[in-house]
């Protein structure tokens, strides 16, 4: 039986998720690569964030009760938690 070789290329990227002032002055979670916002949205509730034990970013309000859970596709590398309004998410995803 032949070998299959995959074409798949795996791209390795970081995410950093913060609870903060967005762009429009509202308080909401901001989504970013590097320097570049790649999403936001407004939530006046979320106050801060906490990395899970499988990987997913808790948003919370400021008793600490979970609003929801963010996550990422593909296989997660890393996760940091940074401070309690920050959380940086390693993940590989194939192309």
């Amino acid at each position: 039986m032949a070998e299959q070789r995959s074409n798949h290329t795996l791209t390795r990227t970081t995410l950093t998720v913060r609870a903060c002032v967005i762009r429009d002055g509202t308080p909401g979670i901001s989504l970013s690569m590097g320097r570049d916002v790649i999403g936001e949205w407004t939530d006046s509730r979320a106050r801060t964030l906490s990395l899970t034990d499988d990987g997913k970013v808790a948003i919370q309000e400021a008793d600490g009760e979970r609003l929801y859970l963010f996550s990422v596709p593909g296989k997660l590398l890393s996760g940091e938690q940074v401070s309690d309004t920050e959380v940086t998410i390693t993940f590989e995803l194939g192309a």
